[in-house]
């Protein structure tokens, strides 16, 4: 059950050659190898895309394994110091009385006293003169609600 021998090819050649005739066997030879030419070339294709999905999939496992060790070398936020694991360093002259920075909340421009938090800019009121007639045409910055 080895390779094909000499006896065996000439034994197959000869009934190819009884059952499609001298006529036909060459056109029989030349669409058996092309039918074998684009078997090896699928089988190329499905093989190097199979290698490059493995390399793809290597590579994310790589990184995978970089991040998470960098993520684990990272100190975590309970490693960090709050401002009262360093009280008693802090000398008594320089207690919050003393200081000149006081602590206040931020205010946005929204929360400004005085100011209209509509977000609508009211219609300009026809007026007589020329210069208030362009002021009030102008457009205001979005946003902002003119004086009145």
């Amino acid at each position: 059950m080895g390779p094909i021998g000499m006896q065996e090819m000439v034994i197959i050649f000869l009934v190819a050659l009884v059952l499609f005739g001298p006529k036909k066997l060459p056109e029989l030879g030349r669409t058996i190898g092309k039918a074998l030419t684009e078997f090896r070339r699928a089988s190329n294709d499905l093989k190097a895309s199979f290698e490059r999905e493995m390399h793809n999939l290597e590579r994310e496992t790589e990184l995978k394994e970089t991040t998470a060790s960098i993520a684990q070398a990272l100190p975590s936020a309970s490693d960090y110091y709050s401002y009262n694991d360093f009280a008693e360093y802090i000398p008594e002259s320089s207690n919050e009385s003393s200081t000149t920075a006081t602590h206040t909340e931020p205010v946005s421009a929204s929360e400004v006293p005085g100011a209209e938090s509509s977000g609508t800019v009211p219609e300009p009121v026809e007026s007589s003169t020329p210069a208030e007639e362009t002021a009030a045409a102008t457009p205001g910055v979005e946003g902002t609600v003119p004086r009145s």
